[in-house]
């Protein structure tokens, strides 16, 4: 190879001795190195200046109210916007913010309809509407600058609705505090309840022996009366006895009269369980039904206190019809229709509780729903409680009080029997009716007593439970809390706290590795295109000596040029920061060899269709390495040819010196660099005299044309 080294030796002393060919070799040197510093400059920083673009904003909001308070969202988005200087904002009417959109004078108009806050005060239907903000962009007058302010857009479309879900999130706890109150003063009351409940559940048996005593009573009452109507004939006997008897029932009759609250107490309280029951498990309301999960968990509970509540209705429905016949049907009627109205609304809420259960997302409106029907059986139960005390319980009350009235008057007519037999056979007649009404009046309390008897005992161990497993002064203190710190804390629970590997002061200082890498490709281009990659002498060279020897004075320059653009970088730029410049200048003599040899081999080998071959590969690099946009980002075809590319790894090694080396990865551009050499190297190698009589006919015939040199 001592030709090839004599080849170089010569280039180098004819660059030195020849001052053309030295001013040449100068600004072939400096030129991609202009190429690459400005720029880099020009794209310091582009995005401090986005103040500048023109934006239009026009508020056509004419207000709305929301729980009887006046409201203007557009005017406060606008007041916002006025401290916002990130992007240029304004704030013009429609038809100016149209048409300046239109002609390029903004870049886009921002548009809030009058409908705005309206559509807002919709949160608190039951179909709520979305709010909407209209964006015009002007994609003709700049490729970059729609995306910077649909990002403004974007960013005033969240701060709104940060804002609008503050301000719910507010409201809504301020009504928990006020329910938290509301309980608190309400504890006494519902502990006396609770007493009340427990203390009735230890009388029940009491209830029991009672009812069956008296009904035992009255059975041999009626056994008397017809024992007197069999033995008239000897009347002054049956008359003792019968007063005898009768005494005694007057005497049960003043007992049970004593005691009357202790069966009319259990019906009272099964109509008040019913009517307490939407309040009781208003109490076991979760403070936010926030997740799936807790929405699933409380449409279960509802769903099984409704299914609890269910026997208790058809028991009262099963009591209700044994009283018919008793008490006149216009008074009993429309409490039975109660019952059943009752009963569909139990079965409405376990369908809806059971379909929230089933799909326990996007369900507000079944949530909603379901705390409407417990509304609507708060309003039932309020009518049936109603009902029975102003129509049957007076009614029942008065059957016994009717009943008690004519023992006393089968009294006096005992008395009275030794005067007038005839009326004392009419007495028994009258006294074995109305023994028979009583006696039917009994049963009928024994037969809800059982009834009554589970409830209460339910009753009493739902409250057990409740008074276990849930602390009332947690629950109180939890609804109480400050309404204004949970709507902030929820309207921004998560912050995000940045850590930048790695980071560069700016945009230009980003794009440098790439500007820099394109500079030395074309440092490559000018080289080839200007300079001759044959040597016109030393025709005893031969064709690769003629290569190599060449193609150390194409390394020679382009190692100039390499050391030229990335010091400039590195140290003459003042805004362009790079973290570790000896290697930023020592990857860009790399990336200077590499290219070299692909471009100078292409070159020699095929002449000017290898001009155009390395032209062709830089447009291919340009588009497909990675440079401006990720890989990822790029068409599917440029990024299957992305690893086959020399700028790729020239890219990546040359940004490690720029923001901070990772040398695993730093060993594994610098391999693939070099594999593209050592084909570059190969390929001229090889081929350089195979392929060169082809390409020496080949231009001598582009040269016959004239067009060619």
């Amino acid at each position: 190879m001592k030709q090839a080294w004599r080849i170089y030796v010569n280039d180098l002393k004819h660059l030195t001795t020849n001052w053309a060919a030295a001013i040449l070799a100068l600004g072939l040197i400096v030129l991609p190195s202009l190429y690459a510093w400005i720029n880099v400059e020009a794209s310091i920083d582009p995005y401090a200046h986005t103040d500048d673009l023109p934006i239009g904003v026009v508020n056509e909001d004419r207000g709305a109210e929301l729980a009887g308070r006046s409201f203007q969202a557009g005017d406060e988005i606008v007041r916002a916007l006025q401290h916002n200087h990130r992007l240029g904002w304004r704030f013009v009417s429609k038809e100016k913010g149209m048409t300046g959109v239109r002609k390029g004078d903004y870049f886009a108009t921002i548009v809030i309809p009058a409908d705005f806050s309206a559509r807002l005060a919709t949160v608190v239907q039951d179909r709520p509407k979305r709010a909407t903000i209209y964006y015009y962009e002007n994609d003709k007058r700049n490729a970059i600058a729609p995306k910077i302010t649909e990002r403004g857009a974007s960013t005033l479309s969240a701060q709104v609705s940060d804002e609008f879900v503050r301000v719910v999130n507010t409201a809504l706890f301020s009504l928990f505090h006020q329910a938290g109150v509301t309980l608190e003063q309400q504890l006494p009351t519902i502990r006396r309840v609770e007493a009340f409940v427990f203390r009735l559940e230890n009388e029940l048996p009491t209830i029991q022996r009672q009812l069956e005593a008296l009904d035992r009573d009255v059975g041999e009452a009626r056994s008397l009366v017809r024992t007197g109507r069999e033995l008239l004939p000897a009347a002054k006997t049956t008359v003792r006895r019968g007063l005898e008897w009768t005494g005694r029932v007057e005497k049960l009759f003043m007992q049970v009269n004593a005691s009357s609250h202790l069966w009319e107490k259990p019906v009272e309280m099964a109509v008040h369980a019913l009517h307490s029951f939407p309040f009781s498990f208003a109490g076991q309301t979760p403070e936010s039904l926030d997740t799936p999960e807790k929405q699933a968990r409380w449409a279960t509970l509802i769903q099984q206190a409704a299914t609890d509540a269910s026997p208790l209705v058809q028991q009262l429905r099963r009591t209700l019809r044994t009283w018919e016949g008793t008490i006149d049907s216009s008074s009993l009627q429309p409490v039975q229709r109660t019952v059943s109205r009752i009963e569909q609304t139990l079965a409405s809420i376990q369908e809806t509780a059971a379909l929230v259960k089933q799909h326990p997302t996007g369900v507000e409106e079944k949530i909603t729903h379901l705390r409407e029907q417990m509304a609507l059986l708060d309003a039932q139960a309020q009518q049936l409680d109603q009902a029975y005390r102003q129509r049957l319980l007076p009614l029942l009350r008065a059957k016994w009080n009717q009943t008690g009235k004519q023992v006393r008057q089968a009294k006096q007519t005992l008395l009275r029997m030794d005067q007038a037999l005839n009326e004392v056979e009419q007495w028994l007649s009258n006294t074995d009716r109305d023994l028979a009404a009583a006696q039917q009046a009994l049963k009928t309390a024994q037969a809800q007593y059982p009834f009554l008897s589970r409830q209460v005992r339910e009753l009493a161990a739902f409250l057990s439970k409740i008074k276990r497993e849930t602390n009332i002064d947690e629950l109180i203190r939890l609804l109480k809390q400050d309404p204004q710190a949970k709507g902030a804390f929820l309207a921004h629970p998560v912050d995000v706290q940045t850590f930048r590997l790695f980071p560069l002061p700016n945009y230009g200082s980003g794009m440098n590795p790439f500007y820099t890498v394109l500079a030395i490709w074309v440092g490559c281009l000018l080289l080839v295109s200007v300079l001759s990659t044959d040597p016109s002498s030393f025709s005893e060279a031969n064709e690769r000596e003629r290569y190599a020897g060449r193609l150390l004075t194409f390394w020679t320059l382009n190692a100039l040029q390499a050391m030229v653009v990335t010091a400039g970088a590195a140290f003459i730029l003042p805004n362009i920061f790079v973290r570790e410049p000896g290697w930023f200048m020592t990857f860009g003599l790399l990336c200077g060899f590499v290219f070299m040899a692909v471009v100078f081999s292409l070159v020699s080998l095929f002449g000017n269709v290898g001009k155009a071959m390395a032209i062709v590969l830089l447009v291919l690099q340009i588009a497909g390495a990675g440079g401006t946009y990720p890989v990822e980002l790029i068409p599917p075809f440029f990024q299957q040819l992305n690893p086959w590319l020399p700028f790729t790894y020239a890219i990546d090694v040359m940004r490690e010196a720029v923001g901070g080396i990772v040398w695993e990865n730093v060993e594994h551009d610098v391999k693939r660099l070099l594999l593209f050499a050592v084909a570059a190297l190969l390929a001229g190698l090889l081929l350089k005299s195979s392929l060169n009589p082809w390409m020496r006919a080949l231009k001598e015939k582009a040269v016959q044309s004239g067009l060619f040199h």
